[in-house]
């Protein structure tokens, strides 16, 4: 019997496919990196959600076929070393898209309404509030696009199609031909930040696109520009984002992610009342859980019954 192992649990949906295929299911007691590494040494495949996964970890998953990704980001996975292993990692697809995108849209209108300013000051009784922050109306406004991917997209859709906002995207690598035309392509990363209202972040993080918003880009910005980020927390330079918030360089900023993750309670942007975020939940919905576990168990089938999963990152060498 294949054994899987779950160092972070998944939504139900998921375990019951692989317990009524016959697989034996493995809740890790841990995911630091020494419990990963005795827990991973007799799994056939893993289902890994946040956890790092770096090169010794994955060698001492000596029988390990498949690392299944829970979600579509995979910088926490040393891909090379599962390469040369012959494991198979694979992605959720497409199973949280709409969930992130919808995420993204709600801190986008939390800033441009100021919600948590103004609710903090409500229960402090300061109703008078309301007249003393006057929020940004949506309708009109330029929103901008770091990194066109599925997510990107659908965010574009709702800001556009919702709140009939004007959508410029910038992505070196995207086929431009099949986006419709609403969307307006610029050709460079600094085109972007001087029109943006509102710059939203949908990039992967690679060693081109870490920190690639920081002090010098965020000069660039309208001082009334608010910076969304629900992709991953070293796309922007938190310690830049800090002064460019405290010094009026930028008006807002809402993020679902932390270069370091958790943060520590008392991380300096928490201080700051133009900044609001949530705790990397933004793919986190019944629906979407529910979605990406039951495609993860797909994965993991896929590899121990001798079948192509649907979205692979890293195929062995047959």
């Amino acid at each position: 019997m294949y054994k899987v192992l779950i160092p972070q649990d998944i939504q139900e949906e998921g375990k019951q496919y692989l317990r009524e295929k016959g697989y034996e299911i493995q809740i890790g007691s841990g995911f630091d990196r020494d419990t990963l590494k005795k827990e991973i040494s007799d799994a056939d495949a893993v289902i890994a959600r946040t956890a790092a996964y770096p090169a010794d970890v994955i060698a001492a998953g000596t029988k390990l076929k498949v690392i299944a990704r829970y979600g579509v980001g995979y910088d926490n996975i040393d891909l090379k070393a599962a390469e040369d292993m012959g494991i198979y990692v694979t992605i959720a697809k497409g199973c949280n898209t709409r969930s992130v995108a919808e995420h993204t849209a709600a801190l986008m209108l939390a800033c441009a309404r100021n919600i948590t300013q103004i609710y903090e000051e409500l229960k402090r009784g300061n109703f008078a509030i309301r007249n003393a922050l006057p929020g940004m109306e949506l309708r009109g406004k330029t929103f901008g696009i770091a990194g066109i991917g599925a997510i990107g997209f659908e965010t574009a859709k709702i800001v556009h199609d919702g709140f009939s906002m004007e959508v410029l995207a910038f992505d070196r690598y995207a086929d431009r031909s099949v986006y419709p035309e609403w969307i307006h392509f610029v050709d460079t990363l600094d085109e972007l930040l001087k029109n943006a209202d509102v710059l939203s972040l949908h990039t992967p993080l690679t060693s081109e696109t870490e920190h690639m918003i920081n002090r010098d880009a965020m000069r660039l910005m309208k001082p009334s520009a608010i910076i969304i980020n629900a992709a991953r927390g070293p796309i922007w330079d938190e310690r830049d984002l800090y002064e460019a918030l405290k010094e009026g360089t930028i008006a807002a900023a809402g993020s679902d992610v932390f270069e370091q993750e958790p943060p520590d309670a008392r991380f300096p942007l928490f201080e700051l009342p133009n900044y609001i975020a949530s705790a990397h939940n933004a793919a986190l919905t019944k629906e979407a859980n529910a979605a990406v576990s039951l495609s993860c168990a797909h994965a993991v089938d896929d590899v121990l019954s001798g079948r192509e999963p649907e979205f692979p990152i890293i195929r062995p060498d047959k």
